[in-house]
């Protein structure tokens, strides 16, 4: 896990410039999400919550494009 993290804020700290204040939230927030995606994963299969996290991702994008 500490191999992944550290490749993350290497290419995190490139691509939006984060300071050392912001790395901790940032890398935090993403070691948060997995776990909840794996809670999500073990609860209702890994098909059935990919399905509904590709759902909630997409709905929020053709609205952004729809509104321009």
């Amino acid at each position: 896990m500490t191999v992944s993290i550290s490749g993350a804020i290497d290419f995190l700290q490139d691509k939006y410039v984060l300071s050392p204040a912001l790395q901790g939230p940032v890398i935090s927030s993403s070691i948060i999400g997995a776990g909840f995606s794996g809670f999500l994963s073990d609860k209702y299969g890994r098909r059935r919550s990919t399905g509904r996290r590709a759902k909630s991702s997409t709905r929020p994008r053709l609205l952004r494009l729809l509104a321009n």
